[in-house]
């Protein structure tokens, strides 16, 4: 490069060095370690889609894994500005925040040497999808090879409760800002039984009544949107392929639903229509997931009454006389209340964050009993 006319000595070793300092700096950025989405050292865990470049989700809990090198990390983040995410550095505590695009910002000023992210989609599936594209690493970073996966996996279907609603009652904010889905009872009966675990939740969604709905009684309900890869997406026919549940098997599935249906915002369903849709979301559990436990949970709040909990025994006493021999129901209020007003986020309804440790303690050796875990 020359410089002419105006350009002292002095002056062009400085615009020489600006020069230069520039040009290491964009080299530094274009050499930056790019790990795409399809790295065999990236584990990804619930219902995912992988698509061109990128994997897409629409469910809440969802989470990554992936062991790295290096003193920074970025991911590629997008989709529904609806969605917190948490990340968690070398098993510490978790940092909520929002995707920003390819350079959402995971971790920064870590000490060299190897490092695990472990990243999870907080939000429930109801918001919409979101998408991952990779990481990237520090110029001559990489990534490691995975953990070994555990030999246990759990999938847990239900409504806002198992969504963790409310849960997260110290963030300000919008309905969706005061949940964290990672810290509803399913994941952390799953952490407790050494499992690894999906979660499909829906604030509102019933078995054949939601929240707010009225006749003609129209709308989607958990049997229909189970079957799905995506809870929801943006419009009515946007891609959202049926699930094939070989792309992340389980060991069991734990269903804890009903409380919508018994929604005081309308009348409640009779018995033989709400055994008959309870029935057809059963079986077409089993119908994805041929051999497995199905685990039945009657609802949690002992406000809705013991009508939805005694109808939804019945349907699996049923079932289990017609020959269903992995069905169990697990009976929640039948003594006295699980959970204490103390326990809910004020509405006898949603638990906070004790209250779901409450739900999994009690579930705990329930159902390790029935899986034979020990």
């Amino acid at each position: 490069m020359f410089f002419h006319g105006k350009y002292s000595q002095p002056m062009m070793g400085k615009v020489v060095s600006a020069v230069m300092a520039a040009g290491l700096l964009s080299a530094s950025w274009a050499s930056a370690a790019s790990i795409p989405a399809d790295s065999p050292n990236i584990q990804y865990f619930g219902r995912w889609d992988k698509q061109a470049g990128e994997v897409v989700t629409g469910q809440g809990a969802v989470y990554i894994k992936a062991n790295f090198t290096g003193t920074s990390l970025k991911a590629d983040l997008g989709g529904s500005q609806e969605v917190w995410w948490r990340v968690s550095i070398d098993d510490g505590p978790f940092r909520r925040f929002k995707a920003e695009g390819e350079d959402t910002l995971l971790a920064q000023n870590l000490s060299k040497g190897a490092h695990k992210v472990l990243l999870v989609r907080s939000t429930e599936g109801e918001v919409g999808l979101s998408t991952f594209g990779g990481f990237t690493l520090d110029r001559r970073a990489k990534l490691l090879a995975p953990d070994i996966l555990k030999n246990r996996r759990l999938e847990f279907v239900g409504d806002s409760i198992t969504a963790g609603a409310f849960n997260d009652r110290w963030q300000p904010g919008k309905y969706h800002d005061k949940e964290d889905n990672n810290q509803a009872y399913g994941p952390i009966l799953s952490r407790m039984l050494g499992a690894d675990y999906s979660i499909l939740a829906r604030s509102g969604e019933g078995v054949v009544l939601n929240y707010r709905e009225k006749d003609p009684k129209t709308e989607l309900h958990t049997a229909g949107r189970y079957v799905r890869t995506f809870c929801e997406t943006k419009n009515p026919g946007d891609y959202n392929p049926f699930w094939d549940s070989r792309k992340f098997p389980v060991d069991a599935v734990i269903v804890s639903i009903g409380t919508n249906d018994f929604s005081l915002n309308h009348e409640p369903p009779g018995r033989y229509y709400f055994e008959a849709g309870y029935r057809n979301l059963l079986q077409e559990i089993r119908y994805m997931n041929p051999g497995k436990p199905i685990i039945c949970v009657a609802p949690i709040p002992s406000i809705i009454g013991t009508n939805c909990a005694k109808w939804e025994a019945n349907v699996v006493q049923e079932l289990k006389a017609a020959g269903e021999q992995q069905l169990y129901f697990i009976p929640v209020n039948d003594k006295e209340p699980l959970l204490s007003a103390d326990d809910f986020a004020g509405d006898d309804t949603h638990p906070i964050d004790k209250g779901h440790q409450k739900i999994a303690e009690f579930l705990k050796d329930k159902v390790a009993s029935i899986l034979g875990w020990k």
